[in-house]
């Protein structure tokens, strides 16, 4: 079974393949997404990483803090927001 992260702090220039990369020296990821503004039509710096249940505590635990692209990442577990149990990143 998988879980997801909500990374905050991403730098506006970063790419999803590269965020996924950088966890990936760490744990095995299964997707990235990044939440877009899209009235504005940019990236709005967080997002969610998706990955097994088993290795939520190790990427949360290494690299939460940690500097990714010039910022320090802010990593937490991701909460359910709506009736379905589904987060709006990864319905």
């Amino acid at each position: 079974m998988s879980q997801s992260l909500f990374v905050g702090n991403i730098p506006y220039g970063a790419m999803e393949k590269e965020l996924k990369e950088h966890f990936e020296t760490v744990v095995p990821v299964e997707e990235v997404h990044f939440v877009m503004d899209w009235r504005k039509g940019r990236f709005r710096g967080f997002g969610f990483v998706r990955l097994a249940e088993r290795n939520i505590e190790k990427a949360r635990t290494e690299l939460d803090g940690k500097p990714f692209q010039g910022r320090r990442l802010k990593i937490s577990h991701a909460r359910n927001r709506n009736p379905e149990g589904k987060t709006a990143a990864f319905p």
